[in-house]
């Protein structure tokens, strides 16, 4: 319920593209939810249309003290009578992933709400809904309007929310025997879409119409609530860019051994892990997060620095209570008909390309060190001398004859990009012979063009191809970025049509539907995935292909690379999809220690 509006004090710029800058009064506007009342800011979109925001939304009590680690708790009630939302609070602390710098305050857990109108008693056309969860590594980065702008989505009429969750050690600590199950950073997100499904009639929003989407370490959170039964119960369709549960950075090893090591390098020496967990919640948030890097595995030292993160998702016990997800990813994609929503997943064509800032540091590590190459996911001994046998049989088949060098980048990007790759076919494999009643649909970003900001941000823009994250600023604005390019450009279009590809898969399920009016045809059709029996020796792999050259669909480009992945997993795994996931307790089901 909209309750009143009145002008602040004071003017805001407006661009609207090529023409002058404009003046407006900012005018802000209140919002009745369950906990109170909320005030936002009327303000104008590219096309000069009204939308309204409301930055800083407590959505849960802050988890300090007590609070610290554990499941999140609703908050029930704003202190306040009139809860100023204008502008964004602050961020979960967090580690940059590239500057490692920490920022932010355990005090993060904030919502922001970005609508093109705002909702009436019993609105006969409430709007779909977005829900963005930010990447970062889950161990940093934010959903602010800095980075993520929703301008264009909202232009397209629908409803964009961004989520700050729990990070690193904060969001994933797990300690079950001192009742710290883990997955804190995913529960915060499944409480953000509790209080969407609550409060979101209220700007306009239909709460049994929502997407879910995430790009990297956002896109694997986003599998994760499509595997939970608990989590879809707030959302209904979901989009996964460049990150799946599959991805090797995906789960959390030896997450009590690690939460034991933190307590003792802050000084002291715990007899149970009750003890463990009464030095954390204690210890300074900053200094516990600082120590972070030092409770690494040997295994999680011995791969790229970018991705050495410790703490990530668990598969949880089977009586934690409040549980993400208690079996292996596999065992759940596997039910006949068990995941209940069509999804968007994607990758870029060189989302490897990150790792190389830190690779090409130390190229010769490749050479002398081919078993760096294996993702964590095969079932083998890193340490063994089988090992070193399949690194050098990976490196031959990317490399022939010639070394890592600085010749030969395109080559290592592409061992680096597989590892996302993988990730996806994998998915694709189970979905095509188990899922049947709802789509999948499959994409390529292969685009390279001004808005390619993943490649910017990582200092890579000489490269070519589509970086990781590449594809992420053709949907969102970022004022931090300089995301605005002239109408001429390639990228304008291009961007126009992603966004109007992610907005109609939020209204009508499919990206390109056939069957409704969607306000301009767009001049390709996005096939979902074929399915194939169960025993079917071969999935067809195609995709969407976006790139330079149009977009069209495909067979996948890096199906011979695939193949020559696959028999690597039939070897060490019994099959592509049983991937090699930690457990944390033999409490688990048996099945999961099986697959």
């Amino acid at each position: 319920m909209v309750m009143r509006s009145a002008p602040l004090m004071g003017w805001k710029n407006v661009s609207t593209g090529s023409d002058a800058e404009k003046h407006m009064p900012i005018t802000r506007i209140c919002v009745q939810v369950q906990q109170g009342s909320i005030y936002g800011v009327r303000d104008r979109l590219p096309n000069g249309q009204n939308y309204y925001y409301f930055k800083g939304v407590p959505y849960a009590k802050p988890p300090v003290g007590q609070l610290r680690f554990k499941s999140p708790v609703p908050l029930e009630k704003y202190a306040v009578s009139y809860l100023d939302c204008t502008k964004e609070r602050s961020n979960c602390m967090g580690l940059d992933v590239l500057s490692k710098e920490i920022s932010g305050s355990e005090d993060g857990l904030f919502l922001n709400i970005y609508t093109p109108k705002l909702g009436k008693k019993d609105d006969p056309e409430p709007l779909p809904v977005m829900v963005f969860v930010h990447g970062g590594g889950l161990i940093g980065g934010h959903g602010d309007s800095s980075l993520y702008l929703p301008n264009y989505l909202v232009q397209q009429g629908v409803i964009v929310v961004t989520v700050n969750y729990r990070l690193g050690v904060l969001g994933f600590l797990c300690l079950p025997d001192a009742g710290i199950e883990g997955n804190a950073g995913l529960k915060d997100q499944r409480m953000a879409l509790q209080w969407v499904n609550q409060n979101i009639a209220q700007f306009g929003g239909d709460p049994g119409n929502v997407t879910l989407f995430g790009a990297s370490s956002g896109a694997i959170a986003v599998n994760f609530h499509c595997l939970s039964r608990e989590s879809k119960r707030y959302f209904h369709k979901a989009i996964l860019q460049s990150g799946s549960i599959y991805t090797e950075f995906s789960f959390q090893d030896q997450p009590e051994e690690k939460a034991r090591k933190l307590a003792k390098l802050l000084g002291h020496s715990p007899q149970t892990d009750v003890d463990v967990y009464e030095v954390l919640r204690n210890a300074p948030a900053k200094k516990v997060f600082e120590l972070q890097p030092l409770v690494l595995t040997e295994r999680e030292k011995a791969v790229e620095k970018l991705f050495q993160i410790p703490f990530l998702p668990v598969i949880e016990r089977v009586d934690s209570g409040d549980a993400i997800i208690t079996k292996h990813p596999s065992e759940i994609l596997s039910e006949p008909d068990g995941i209940g929503i069509p999804i968007i997943l994607g990758y870029n064509e060189r989302d490897g390309m990150m790792v190389l800032i830190d690779a090409i540091k130390t190229l010769a590590t490749y050479n002398a060190e081919p078993e760096r190459f294996i993702p964590r996911t095969v079932a083998i001994d890193y340490f063994s001398p089988e090992a070193r046998t399949l690194g050098e049989e990976i490196r031959e088949f990317y490399f022939g004859s010639k070394s890592v060098s600085r010749d030969t980048l395109n080559q290592l990007t592409d061992v680096f990009t597989d590892k996302y790759l993988l990730a996806y076919r994998m998915t694709v494999e189970l979905w095509a012979r188990y899922q049947r009643k709802t789509k999948f649909f499959g994409y390529r970003f292969a685009f390279d063009g001004l808005l390619n900001k993943g490649k910017a941000i990582m200092s890579l823009k000489t490269m070519k191809g589509a970086a990781h994250i590449d594809e992420v600023y053709y949907l969102f604005s970022s004022p931090l970025l300089r995301t605005e390019v002239p109408v001429t450009d390639r990228s304008y279009e291009l961007r126009n049509t992603m966004v109007k590809l992610w907005t109609n898969f939020a209204k009508y399920s499919d990206p390109t539907p056939e069957d409704v009016a969607t306000g301009g045809k767009l001049p390709f059709r996005w096939e979902p995935q074929q399915n194939v029996p169960e025993a079917a020796e071969q999935v067809p792999l195609m995709c969407l292909d976006i790139s330079n050259g149009g977009i069209r669909m495909c067979e996948m480009p890096e199906k011979r690379r695939m193949d020559f992945w696959t028999q690597i997993y039939q070897r060490y795994n019994g099959r592509l999809s049983d991937v090699k996931v930690p457990v944390i307790s033999s409490s688990l089901a048996d099945a999961n220690n099986n697959i």
